[in-house]
């Protein structure tokens, strides 16, 4: 099984290191092997189809990204290509733009987020809260529950009017704390496209590898083995 790592790696970077880390944690709880890519900025700034279409499941990791546009036209690719997809903790700042210009039109937001633009009210927080989750959502099902206590650096609220919009076209803000503050969110018209405000990276561990993490692969995993059985019903 191989998982593409989008970012700019730097040893330098804990939330690098980090990211290698909640990915070792997995490996013994599956039977194949999992095997991880990091893929930079640089490489995606071309032919973004050639370079995942040999990945099973794509990670967005955190900044800095040196091409911070070539990050964006992986998501749009990765997200009209029905890639399973997970961006975590500041990465959700890149999805919602993917989000706002290609499914609603809206134009786009800088990558950091303009202070000017209302349509995001966006708190920098670093604390542990107790998360809650949609049943039925895509997040729920890796979980398997309605709550999660975890570690989270950023929450945002968003225009009424803009998340009506954004609903409309599938997109599910699935998961909030107890100030209403989003925590989740995911688009509902992929298999799995999950974005949260929240680090898996600051509490997965080997004996408990975090459900987020698991969850991606195990779903890479069925939908690589219903696109084997297809081929080979094909073939007989």
């Amino acid at each position: 099984m191989n998982i593409a790592i989008i970012g700019d790696y730097n040893f330098k970077i804990k939330s690098h290191n980090q990211t290698n880390a909640v990915f070792r944690h997995c490996e013994d709880h599956f039977e194949i092997g999992i095997n991880t890519f990091w893929i930079n900025s640089s490489e995606l700034k071309e032919n973004v189809d050639d370079t995942l279409k040999k990945y099973s499941a794509v990670y967005l990791a955190n900044g800095p990204y040196k091409h911070p546009y070539a990050i964006l036209k992986a998501i749009k690719h990765i997200r009209e290509a029905n890639i399973p997809f997970l961006a975590t903790d500041k990465t959700y700042k890149f999805v919602l733009i993917d989000l706002f210009e290609h499914v609603i039109g809206f134009r786009a937001i800088k990558p950091d987020v303009d202070a000017q633009n209302e349509k995001l009210n966006i708190h920098n927080l670093v604390e542990q809260k107790l998360v809650y989750f949609d049943e039925g959502s895509q997040i729920f099902d890796c979980y398997g529950r309605r709550t999660s206590f975890e570690y989270t650096s950023e929450a945002f609220q968003i225009d009424p009017n803009f998340a009506h919009n954004l609903k409309e076209k599938g997109v599910n803000f699935s998961g909030s704390d107890d100030q209403q503050f989003i925590q989740s969110m995911e688009y509902g018209n992929n298999s799995f496209f999950i974005s949260t405000m929240f680090s898996p990276l600051l509490s997965s561990t080997v004996a408990m590898p975090h459900p987020l993490l698991t969850g991606l692969i195990h779903f890479a995993v069925e939908t690589k083995k219903k696109a084997t059985e297809v081929d080979l019903a094909h073939v007989g």
